[in-house]
């Protein structure tokens, strides 16, 4: 190497693969750059990747060493890319976004923002005789040396981008002041701001409140902020806890807020539960004021999901006077409301809590052939047995004509069993004795009927003691055929249960028959699993009654198989 030159390339094979290399330079004490040989002053760098070194051809400017051709006026370089050196800003090009969609990010713009890593990277510094070093610094940088940025940083962290490590080492305070006051961001960005700057849209009061930063947090404190704590899940929740033990004061701040918007509130997954806490504990005028606002709105609120909710609460906090006036506007959609997941619910509250003086447009509902189809339904069943509970006898004998009238299809059935049950269990001595005598000469059918045997069981623990003789001599009664209606009902399913029954609730002589009737089955019981339910059932009412047994025996033990008592 000659000691003008400073830049040359080492042979290949020498494991530096051609890189260029620059030997060191320097100013002396009159400013003048020197460009020494490479005697004593250390080893070569390498300044750039392979590639050709784009040298400016232009004549110095005077008393300045310019051998190598190293420096270059400051002007626009077409090599890598052309900045534009007016001003610093400037300098930052737009880029294709990879924070678009189409790229799978985030944002619109993206900038390139080159690393600062001497002192000849400041555009103020570096000045010789009319040449700036660096001045073009993007023209000699290679592609590694480009990092990208997102906006802000606290954009990235949110997406689980450690920024704050990876970005380059530049001045942040003008680059962020400068993305945040201009346009780059975009009209479409401004919900981004919004959720940097306020937490996904909530106020500094919710974010420090969810982050657990205000333990002293009173309902006072909420002045402003009751509807957006109302509808948040843990701010709902504290106005919930705060309003059971809230002053007057608090409860009038709490109403006060929740007037103006209490529909939006009723229909809101959170929101709706800070209404109904407060018919719970709110101020009895308030309570009726707020209860107003479902005017208008009492058969959508009905069907909502939430709303059906406030619907009920408000009905169980008000006067009797304004509950026939809510209720009112169902009128003419019953049916509608009665078919529906929550109408039927709000229905069925309007029947436990509303005199049935003033449920005729209820009840009037359920008249006729839509009686049955009302109660082989999901909800209409539910709503029927409210019916049968708490309206008058006027009421409800229409409505029990017609599902004693169809008790044999009812009973089949996975909902009406439930309705023809109900009668059993609050009915009159009269209806029950109408629906036993309906099912007579049809036990031991029904009782292996997976819904019928549900309302057999009901016969015999409701029945009197005549029906309930009768339908147990039904079952014990002698066939010819080999297999007894007793014994099939002993080993099926379903009506095992019914037996089982029978021998908790019968009286003695009919215990004893049924005793009588058993004992020759035993030793095939044991081979069905629930026939040994039936066993199980005779050797614990043994141990409990061996005296009115008497000679009859008892089931063996399963602890002992040779017991003295067991039946052979």
């Amino acid at each position: 190497m000659s000691d003008t030159a400073s830049v040359m390339s080492l042979p290949p094979g020498n494991g530096q693969h051609g890189y260029q290399l620059l030997t060191p330079a320097y100013y002396d004490q009159s400013g003048q750059l020197l460009v020494s040989g490479g005697r004593g002053l250390g080893p070569l760098v390498r300044l750039v990747s392979p590639g050709p070194l784009m040298v400016n051809t232009a004549t110095p400017a005077p008393n300045q060493t310019n051998s190598s051709g190293l420096f270059t006026p400051a002007q626009p370089s077409s090599t890598v890319f052309n900045p534009r050196p007016q001003t610093w800003f400037n300098s930052i090009p737009n880029t294709t976004d990879p924070f678009q969609p189409n790229n799978g990010l985030l944002s619109d713009n993206r900038h390139e923002i080159t690393t600062t890593t001497t002192a000849a990277a400041d555009d103020k510094s570096a000045v010789a005789g009319g040449y700036q070093l660096g001045a073009n610094r993007g023209a000699s940088l290679d592609q590694q040396n480009v990092y990208h940025m997102p906006y802000i940083q606290s954009v990235g962290n949110n997406l689980g981008l450690n920024v704050s490590d990876a970005k380059p080492k530049v001045t942040s305070t003008p680059f962020s002041n400068m993305l945040l006051n201009s346009n780059l961001m975009g009209s479409g960005n401004q919900t981004l701001l919004k959720s940097v700057e306020g937490g996904s849209g909530r106020s500094q009061l919710l974010e420090d409140f969810r982050a657990n930063r205000l333990p002293s947090l009173q309902l006072m404190d909420l002045t402003n902020y009751i509807v957006e704590f109302s509808k948040d899940q843990h701010g709902s929740r504290f106005i919930q806890q705060k309003l059971e033990h809230a002053t007057e004061a608090e409860k009038f701040l709490v109403f006060s807020e929740i007037n103006n918007c209490a529909y939006n509130l009723m229909t809101d997954v959170f929101g709706n539960y800070v209404i109904q806490k407060f018919f719970e504990h709110g101020a009895p005028d308030n309570r009726q004021t707020l209860a107003l606002k479902v005017k208008g709105h009492v058969l959508t609120l009905a069907l909502h999901m939430y709303g059906c909710r406030v619907i009920q609460k408000a009905l169980e906090s008000i006067p009797p006077d304004m509950q026939v006036e809510i209720v009112k506007e169902l009128d003419g959609h019953i049916e509608k409301c009665v078919k529906d997941q929550n109408g039927n619910h709000v229905v069925q509250k309007c029947i436990e809590t509303i005199n049935p003086v003033h449920l005729d447009f209820i009840t009037d509902a359920f008249k006729g052939p839509v009686t049955i189809h009302l109660a082989m339904h999901p909800y209409g069943c539910r709503v029927i047995q409210r019916i049968l509970e708490h309206c008058t006898t006027e009421q409800i004998k229409p409505i029990l004509d017609e599902l004693l009238n169809e008790t044999e299809i009812l009973v089949h059935d996975q909902y009406g069993n439930y309705v023809i049950q109900h009668v059993l269990e609050r009915g009159t001595a009269e209806e029950k004795s109408k629906i036993i005598n309906l099912l007579k000469g049809k036990i031991s059918t029904m009782s292996t009927h997976k819904f019928a045997s549900n309302v057999v069981e009901k016969c015999v623990t409701h029945s009197s003691s005549e029906d309930r003789a009768a339908i147990i001599e039904e079952v014990c009664a002698i066939s010819d055929s080999p297999q007894t209606a007793l014994y099939l009902m002993m080993k099926d399913q379903y009506a095992n249960y019914v037996v089982q029954k029978m021998i908790d609730i019968a009286e003695p002589p009919q215990r004893k028959l049924l005793l009588q009737r058993i004992r020759p089955h035993v030793p095939l019981l044991k081979r069905y699993s629930y026939g040994k339910h039936i066993l199980s059932k005779l050797e614990k009412f043994y141990h409990k009654c061996s005296a009115e047994i008497g000679p009859i025996g008892v089931v063996p033990s399963s602890a002992n198989t040779h017991n003295s008592h067991s039946i052979k």
